[in-house]
């Protein structure tokens, strides 16, 4: 076969500078990096853990030069626990301006479930930084209990045990108690009463309890249905009262003493906690009625994540900051607690998320792609068929910088049809091995000419850019397992901010997906964050051997 010079795709406008701040807006860095991601001078991705010290900060790409120097291969997972601290404090400094701005007598306690990460060292060194405000935690299971029993050394760590309860866990709970911590055991099932009080009676304690109710109002994002009437756990009104007449006969109100509800996790509206306030005070306001004496308020999870910088209503945003959260849950309290003339309670979040997004990142290196640029254009012979002469005439006349976009249209709508014809030619037996491969050729060939032509005038070809951006996606093989490193992504459809950590003082030319190299076919990344929904493509560099 011989060939001309490869087709050149590029587009013909007059190409503009390319800058840092373009990189850094191109990834939305400073939307979701949130002042602890930034690109340097040299076009690097540099981390910047501790937000007083923005002088102090680490190159990405040099520390993988260094790990590979040291014989530690990537993919790695990285975790900075300067960032862990910052996260704890900037969360607790929301609710203490919250506290100072409205007049709130009740104080605020993180309270940080381990099931969002449950590795050890990550744990201790949420209560090693939280010790200041004190963090406490939570648990929904016999395993996290043992686990947060085990790390709660010191006496004083407020445990929230939520989730499904048997006599076992309670007991184990109670232990808690015994031990001196402070322990709240939140009913989430009418049943659970009857074994709560059975098994401290047996071990002599008065427990702590708190009763998580089912509120109207459902969250908003993926996991709304974990809040609202329809929500596994906790009581509806009617059980609610239940419970607290039971109680009432026996004797044991003084026992409830806090009123948790849950909305979900990822809140992307402020609007749904708001509302959600709003219910959850009236619930408070009519619990003290009955004669509570309710010292705790938990407004479990739903604080979010900015993943993608938007702050939108995305599915991988958030549309408030921390302070505006806890603005919210202040005032909402404050102004019901003060109309009425009721003690405020102290105020309980379960922020995980926020606390552990941002502390960890992973390092992964490509090491092949298979590129969808237009390969070298196949010289058509007489002898070669018809259709063959037909797609190459069309790929000059796409080609020319003069084409009209009528012509190019045309071209576009012709190609996918000759590329079909030639498959079913070749299905039966017209066009042989070589001729099928030439019009593979012929046909990616021309599909890169229309998007250099549609680049050219994008306002023209607006209806058909997103499909020729998809059909001329490179795959980017990349030496991590998708099922391993980021099992969200494949599970739950998780977006996280991707990017390349160097070259970024270099344009961008090329669109990819990130391939794993596992043998499985689900082992792909081909959504990343940006438009409402996610990108089907991540801007990217041209493939360098070796680098």
């Amino acid at each position: 076969m011989t060939t001309t010079a490869p087709h050149d795709a590029a587009p013909a406008a007059e190409p503009q500078r390319w800058t840092i701040d373009a990189a850094k807006l191109l990834y939305n860095v400073e939307g979701w990096g949130d002042g602890y991601f930034d690109v340097s001078d040299k076009g690097r991705m540099i981390v910047r853990p501790d937000k007083a010290h923005p002088e102090r900060s680490l190159d990405l790409f040099e520390l993988a030069l260094d790990l590979e120097a040291q014989g530690v291969a990537l993919p790695v997972l990285l975790r900075f626990s300067d960032i862990l601290r910052s996260r704890i404090e900037a969360l607790h400094g929301a609710f203490q301006n919250a506290i100072a701005e409205f007049g709130y007598t009740g104080q605020y306690t993180t309270v940080y479930p381990i099931k969002v990460n449950q590795q050890r060292h990550v744990v201790e060194e949420i209560l090693q930084f939280g010790q200041a405000v004190g963090v406490g935690l939570e648990c929904g299971s016999k395993p996290e209990l043992q686990a947060v029993l085990a790390l709660s050394e010191r006496t004083d760590h407020v445990i929230v045990c939520n989730g499904y309860k048997d006599e076992e866990f309670m007991r184990l709970a109670l232990m808690g108690q015994k031990l001196g911590h402070k322990v709240f055991i939140v009913l989430e099932q009418l049943s659970e009463l009857d074994v709560l009080l059975q098994a401290a009676d047996a071990m002599g304690v008065t427990p702590t309890a708190g009763v998580r109710v089912k509120l109207s109002t459902e969250g908003s994002g993926r996991w709304a249905q974990s809040g609202g009437e329809k929500s596994k756990f906790g009581l509806s009104s009617a059980q609610l009262v239940q419970l607290i007449e039971r109680l009432r006969t026996m004797g044991r109100l003084d026992i409830l003493k806090l009123v948790h509800f849950h909305l979900g996790s990822q809140i992307t509206d402020i609007r749904y906690i708001k509302r959600a306030m709003g219910e959850v005070a009236r619930f408070y306001v009519e619990l003290r009625k009955m004669g509570l004496d309710l010292t705790h308020l938990d407004v479990g999870g739903g604080l979010g994540v900015d993943y993608d910088g938007t702050q939108s209503t995305n599915q991988a945003s958030v549309n408030y900051t921390v302070q505006e959260y806890a603005n919210d849950i202040v005032y909402t309290l404050a102004e019901t607690c003060r109309d009425l003339e009721l003690p405020m309670p102290n105020i309980m979040s379960e922020s995980g998320r926020a606390l552990t997004a941002h502390h960890a990142l992973m390092l992964m290196s490509v090491i092949d792609v298979e590129s969808q640029v237009g390969p070298a254009v196949p010289t058509i012979t007489e002898d070669d068929h018809s259709l063959l002469h037909e797609m190459a005439d069309d790929l000059k006349a796409v080609s020319r910088k003069n084409v009209s976009m009528r012509r190019v249209r045309e071209v576009y709508h012709d190609a996918s049809y000759d590329k079909e014809k030639a498959q079913g030619l070749f299905y039966n037996g017209v066009l042989s091995l070589r001729e099928r491969a030439y019009a593979e050729q012929l046909h990616l060939g021309i599909l890169n000419a229309v998007r250099a032509a549609a680049q050219r005038h994008p306002d023209e070809f607006e209806d058909i850019i997103g499909d020729l951006d998809a059909a001329l996606v490179d795959r980017y093989f990349c030496n991590f397992s998708l099922f391993q490193s980021l099992p969200d992504n494949w599970a739950i459809d998780q977006l996280f901010p991707i990017m390349p950590i160097h070259r970024l003082d270099e344009e961008p030319t090329r669109r990819g997906t990130l391939q794993d190299v596992s043998c499985d076919s689900d082992g792909k990344i081909d959504r990343f964050v940006g438009d409402k929904g996610g990108r089907q493509s991540l801007e990217l560099h041209p493939f360098t051997d070796g680098e």
